[in-house]
């Protein structure tokens, strides 16, 4: 059965925990996801939590420059945000990279991104068993020091991932932790390699997605990383040189850099997603969650002080991912090493 949109949002409160003692936050873009706002808001009222929504007037990225930093409404966005136990962003481009999220969160305060569709939103609602399998997946990363990624295709990368303090972003869709971020809906495990670490080639083939430029890749892309940093973009095809040329544009070096790398874990996440919606109505999400992908970034990576505004996520299928030669996935399969790994 279809659920609306205030249906959809009173059961991820419920996930979240958001009781009558609680008040949620919602920061918006004026004239923008009008719909999101108004859910998020009836909502909460329906649970008796307050409410507050903040309209700024645009807080979103680009995905070519040029592009200038308008940072004057954020301190306005904190006070009030950071006084609400539950803050819900319904912007359209997402305060995942910014420091609204940080001060945010590093208050203790919950926060959850929310951008796809209503039926994708139902579709991927996050559930216990998809947080036993993230965390499963977090600690095996903790305690790895060598990430290796292979393909057919021809990706050969490695990373490192030692020390057992290197960042980890779990996300099951919902938050119900204090200080805890996520991005209804999700189902994907990402660690932040150590900064410069990365090596090898990655060779993007027919079927892969480059985020947020929501297209599937149609010809071989070959990269080649040489600490950290992509040094080539070689292929043929259309895809090669409109990457290239995406990369070019913004004139910084650090768009080149990799940022994190890890896998998805959704089950009910599927790769046809940009042939069946408008791409452009999606935010990728689905993509970045689909079982047994191999998904890495570029550009920002504020554990490395490194910021930029370009970013891309590109999941990969068909890849064999290893933590110090254990398969967690296999030729794009998930491995039974998550269940295990969670008892």
């Amino acid at each position: 059965m279809t659920m609306s949109l205030l249906e959809l949002f009173t059961e991820q409160y419920k996930l979240c925990g958001l009781d009558a003692t609680q008040t949620v936050a919602v920061i918006s873009e004026v004239g923008k996801k009008a719909e999101y706002v108004e859910a998020a808001v009836a909502a909460a009222r329906a649970l008796g939590a307050g409410s507050l929504v903040l309209g700024a007037s645009s807080l979103s990225n680009p995905t070519l420059p040029p592009y200038t930093s308008d940072g004057r409404e954020v301190p306005a966005l904190l006070a009030a945000a950071g006084h609400c136990d539950l803050v819900i962003d319904v912007t359209v481009g997402g305060l995942i990279h910014s420091n609204v999220r940080t001060n945010i969160t590093g208050k203790g305060k919950r926060m959850l991104f929310v951008a796809e569709p209503a039926d994708v939103l139902q579709r991927l609602m996050g559930n216990d068993d998809l947080r036993e399998q993230v965390n499963a997946a977090a600690e095996i990363l903790k305690q790895g020091s060598v990430l290796h990624v292979g393909s057919d295709a021809g990706t050969d990368l490695t990373l490192d991932i030692s020390g057992g303090d290197l960042p980890i972003t779990r996300q099951w869709g919902f938050v119900d932790e204090p200080g805890r971020w996520d991005h209804w809906p999700s189902g994907f495990i990402a660690c932040f390699p150590r900064d410069r670490s990365g090596q090898g080639t990655i060779v993007l083939q027919a079927g892969d997605v480059i985020v947020p430029l929501q297209k599937y890749v149609r010809d071989p892309i070959t990269l080649k990383v040489v600490d950290g940093y992509i040094r080539s973009i070689e292929g043929d095809g259309a895809d090669a040189f409109l990457l290239r040329d995406y990369f070019e544009r913004w004139n910084d070096p650090e768009v080149y850099a990799l940022s994190h790398a890890g896998w998805g874990l959704h089950p009910a996440a599927s790769w046809a997603a940009l042939e069946v919606y408008d791409p452009r109505s999606l935010y990728g999400q689905e993509l970045r969650s689909v079982s047994g992908n191999f998904m890495w970034s570029t550009g920002s990576n504020r554990f490395a002080s490194r910021e930029t505004p370009a970013h891309l996520d590109i999941p990969m299928r068909g890849c064999t991912v290893s933590v110090d030669g254990r398969a967690v996935v296999r030729k794009g399969e998930l491995q039974r090493l998550m269940a295990e790994a969670a008892n």
